[in-house]
């Protein structure tokens, strides 16, 4: 399983920014063939390996920053990945989409950073949908609160009232896919 370089370093600039003080900490917290990855120069359209360049260091910045809350620390990563995206490069699914659209499309984006990963949407009603995940080796719980946070960051931009979701079903816990129930007014 890969990583496309865009979400490692979205994963880096958000230690830099909610926890300056601490990056050197965390960074040399870092088993060696992450500290490898993290001190070249990324190549944001490059593919690295998920759980050196992308897990590993999630879960440390779960274990030092969020006292091992996975939820907490998954959501927030995501929130800041859908931030730092959604008012940059993909800026325009917010101003055409409805939320459903944008939940749909977030699923296609994901498949652009994760590969091989499998994605889809299934569209409850006008104001709920189910994110499947179906495929994706080397997923955790951490990874998967941060794409629920991504997820629940763009229907906030996207002006959708009270937006929440509840994990059905985790790959991570042995389910055969994860199921993210999202909901808004």
């Amino acid at each position: 399983m890969e990583v496309k370089g865009t979400a490692i370093k979205t994963t880096r600039d958000f230690i830099k920014t909610k926890f300056p003080e601490q990056y050197d900490a965390w960074f040399n917290a870092l088993p060696a063939g992450s500290k490898t990855l993290y001190e070249t120069a990324l190549d944001a359209t490059g593919w690295y390996p998920l759980n050196d360049s992308y897990t590993v260091p999630i879960r440390k910045v779960v274990e030092m920053f969020y006292n091992n809350d996975a939820k907490t620390g998954g959501e927030d990563l995501g929130k800041y990945s859908a931030e730092i995206a959604l008012k940059g490069f993909y800026k325009v699914f917010l101003l055409v989409a409805s939320p459903t659209f944008l939940i749909q499309r977030a699923s296609k984006i994901f498949t652009t950073f994760y590969q091989p990963s499998k994605i889809e949407v299934e569209v409850v009603h006008s104001n709920a949908a189910i994110l499947k995940i179906l495929e994706f080796d080397g997923i955790d719980s951490a990874l998967e609160y941060r794409i629920a946070g991504w997820v629940l960051k763009a229907l906030e931009l996207a002006n959708c009232r009270e937006p929440a979701y509840d994990i059905k079903s985790s790959l991570a816990k042995g389910d055969p896919e994860t199921d993210i129930l999202f909901n808004w007014k």
